[in-house]
């Protein structure tokens, strides 16, 4: 797929949430977009942790709440008119050790520590199926910088680093709403051993709606992530309002000059 813009989102709703704006601008322009969530996969309803029965507590007991997600980020992305693809591979509340047999996060605290060193194999299991799916035929990538530190971010990120270190031009974003804490994205690019550079991406007014909108299709994620609704428009401008530093709307990126 030559001149893609492939854009890696860790759950069903990062890519919009973080830089549906400059997608949506992409798109606009006639550029390929394809977003690829890679932990989309159904789990065993059947068998679940304590902690995952609380998540989907929070997002209102639905019956099947992966497939719901993903006709959420369908419906998303398709206002956006974007592409997707849904990747096989668990949510962390749903991973269990592979030779333990265990849950690997069973707490909220969990979510946004280390990563389990029963999931290092999920690195490797993306940098190839990149390889394998797309190629690299001038692709750009686009990753999460893992702002805010949860796992499933973290191992998104490690996955681009090496896609990088085999040639792949990747850019990062910034996880919103995580980002809206600028401590969080301190820690991140502390992560880094070597220099950062950041640029903005100016949206216009039709942009950050078209992404606004787009968000709101997350009906079952708005709770949690914004208290409901009536926040989301706002609190989407606000930040777009910081990034764009008194110059007008934006979105922030960063790369690295040696990303090995």
């Amino acid at each position: 797929m030559e001149g893609l813009y492939l854009v890696l989102s860790p759950h069903l709703d990062d890519a919009v949430l973080s830089c549906g704006g400059q997608l949506y601008q992409l798109v606009g322009k006639g550029q390929p977009v394809r977003v690829v969530t890679c932990f989309a996969g159904v789990p065993d309803y059947r068998i679940l942790s304590p902690f995952a029965q609380d998540q989907h507590r929070r997002w209102g007991h639905p019956v099947d709440p992966v497939r719901r997600r993903r006709a959420e980020d369908i419906a998303a992305l398709s206002s956006l008119g974007i592409a997707h693809e849904h990747w096989p591979y668990l949510d962390c509340i749903y991973r269990r050790d592979k030779d333990r047999d265990e849950f690997l996060y069973t707490s909220e605290g969990a979510l946004f520590g280390e990563v389990a060193s029963g999931d290092g194999w999920l690195v490797e299991a993306l940098v190839r199926r990149v390889k394998r799916r797309f190629g690299q035929n001038g692709s750009v990538v686009f990753a999460p910088l893992s702002a805010g530190g949860h796992v499933d971010h973290q191992l998104v990120r490690l996955a681009a680093r090496r896609l990088s270190a085999a040639g792949y031009c990747v850019t990062y974003y910034e996880d919103y709403p995580y980002a809206e804490h600028p401590e969080e994205v301190a820690a991140a690019l502390s992560r880094w051993d070597t220099p950062s550079q950041s640029y903005a991406v100016t949206l216009s007014e039709q942009e950050l709606g078209a992404k606004s909108a787009a968000i709101l299709k997350y009906e079952s994620q708005l709770a949690v992530l914004f208290g409901g609704a009536t926040a989301v428009s706002e609190r989407v401008r606000s930040y777009a309002e910081v990034v764009g530093a008194g110059r007008g709307l934006a979105e922030r990126y960063y790369w690295w000059i040696s990303d090995a």
